[in-house]
């Protein structure tokens, strides 16, 4: 019988679980909190390049450019790209 993605993504769930001591869905939170702090790195790096615009930066994350503009403000990154 083949494994599906969804099979090994419960396997990495349930091993870092024992690892830790956590429960699966703070596995699962902890991983979704990584993810976007990752993605949110890559993003910022290409809106400092100018690659992008913080329109574009927002959409990518789900969120309003508003939102978007407040998170980086919150974390000190510049929200301009001159």
């Amino acid at each position: 019988m083949r494994q599906t993605d969804e099979d090994r993504e419960a396997q990495f769930v349930k091993a870092r679980a024992g690892r830790t001591g956590q429960n699966e869905s703070a596995v699962l939170e902890a991983l979704v909190e990584e993810r976007f702090e990752q993605r949110l790195a890559e993003l910022y790096r290409m809106y400092q390049q100018g690659d992008i615009s913080l329109g574009y930066l927002a959409e990518q994350l789900g969120m309003t450019t508003w939102h978007a503009y407040h998170l980086l403000e919150e974390r000190g990154l510049r929200t301009a790209n001159v």
